[in-house]
C-alpha cells in the first residue's frame, strides 16, 4: 500500500507546443503508479496550450499559466514549489513515458541513500533512427560527474541521463534548485554530486521516449566555444580532474574539435593544464579531430548494429 508521503508530482514545462505537451500529459496520467499529480507550467502567454489542456478534465492535472517567460529552469522550479508530492518527476513537453516508469523507479530506490536521483534507459528517436541509451547504467557506487563524462568507449550513448528521465526527492530540489544555465540539466546533476548521500541510479528498463531536436543546443554542437568552455570552467571545481578533462575532450570536443585547429588547441590545452585526461578521452578527441562528423556516425552504426548503438 502506498503511503501519502510517497506521492509523486510530475512537472512539465511548456510553451507554444499544445499537441506535444498533450502527448506528454497523456503519458504522465497513464502511469500505473498512484498517488500522482501532474503540474504543467506554461512559460508565458499561450492561449492555445491552455485550451488544449482544459480538454483533459482530469482532477490530477494542474495548469499554471505564467504571464511572463521564466525559462525552462524557472518553470521547473516553480512546478517543484507548487508540488504536493514528496517526489518530483520531470518530463519534457516533447517526450513521453511508458506506463510503468514511475512505479519501477520508485520500487528501485536504493536503501540507505537519502537523495536518490532515479533515471532510466530511453528509446532515443533521432533523424538517423531509434536507439536505446544509455548502454552503461549508473549505480550508487558511481560518482555522478565521473559517470556523466568519463566514457569507457569511443561513441556517444554510453552514458545518458536527460531531465525527462529523472525522479528525485522534492527535498533535494528545494536544497539544490535547477540552475539557470545554458546546460542546466548537466549542471544540476553535477551540483547534486557534491551532496552527501546523493546518488544517480539508472533503472535498466526502457521507460521513456526521448525525441531529439536538430536545433537543440548541446555541448558538442554548441557553436559558441567561449560559452561552452566558460561553462565547463565554472563547473570544474565540482568535478574530478578526470571528469573535467573528459567533459572537454569527449563532450565539448565533439563537433567543436572538427571545426578549426585553434579550437582543438584551446580545448586540448585546457584539458591538459587543468584536468587528468584518460587514454580513452585523448583517443576520442583525436578521432573527433581527424574524422568528419558524418563518417563518425556511419562508423558508430556499423559497429553497434543492435538497438542502442547510437
Amino acid at each position: 500500500m502506498t503511503s501519502p508521503h510517497e506521492m509523486v508530482t510530475v512537472v512539465i514545462p511548456t510553451r507554444n507546443r499544445p499537441d506535444m505537451v498533450a502527448r506528454a500529459v497523456e503519458s504522465a496520467l497513464a502511469q500505473t503508479y498512484a498517488p500522482l499529480e501532474v503540474v504543467v507550467v506554461i512559460d508565458g502567454p499561450d492561449p492555445a496550450t491552455e485550451e488544449r489542456l482544459r480538454a483533459f478534465g482530469d482532477p490530477r492535472l494542474t495548469v499554471i499559466a505564467l504571464e511572463q517567460n521564466r525559462g525552462a529552469a524557472g518553470a521547473r522550479n516553480l512546478g517543484v514549489e507548487r508540488a504536493e508530492g514528496a517526489w518530483i518527476a520531470f518530463l519534457d513537453d516533447d517526450d513521453e513515458w511508458m506506463p510503468g516508469k514511475i512505479a519501477l523507479q520508485m520500487a528501485a530506490r536504493p536503501p540507505g541513500v537519502r537523495y536518490p536521483i532515479m533515471s532510466c534507459r530511453c528509446k532515443v528517436v533521432t533523424a538517423r533512427g531509434d536507439f536505446e541509451w544509455p548502454r552503461r547504467l549508473c549505480t550508487p557506487r558511481d560518482r555522478i560527474g565521473d559517470y556523466l563524462f568519463v566514457r569507457h568507449g569511443l561513441f556517444k550513448g554510453e552514458t545518458f541521463a536527460p531531465t525527462t528521465t529523472l525522479l528525485a526527492p522534492k527535498a533535494l530540489l528545494q536544497r539544490q534548485p535547477i540552475p539557470k544555465s545554458a546546460f542546466d540539466d548537466w549542471e544540476w546533476l553535477i551540483s547534486c554530486g557534491q551532496i552527501e548521500s546523493c546518488a544517480l541510479v539508472t533503472v535498466p528498463e526502457v521507460l521513456a521516449i526521448h525525441y531529439t531536436e536538430s536545433d537543440r543546443i548541446t555541448l558538442s554542437t554548441c557553436h559558441n566555444i567561449d560559452m561552452a568552455l566558460n561553462w565547463a570552467e565554472s563547473v570544474r571545481p565540482r568535478l574530478s580532474p578526470r571528469a573535467y578533462a573528459s567533459l572537454l575532450l569527449q563532450a565539448t570536443g565533439g563537433e567543436q574539435a572538427a571545426r578549426t585547429p585553434a579550437v582543438r588547441k584551446r580545448i586540448l590545452k585546457s584539458a591538459l593544464r587543468d584536468g587528468a585526461p584518460t587514454p580513452m578521452a585523448l583517443t576520442t578527441f583525436l578521432m573527433h579531430s581527424l574524422m568528419p562528423v558524418g563518417l563518425r556516425r556511419r562508423l558508430r552504426q556499423a559497429i553497434f548494429s543492435a538497438p542502442g548503438a547510437a
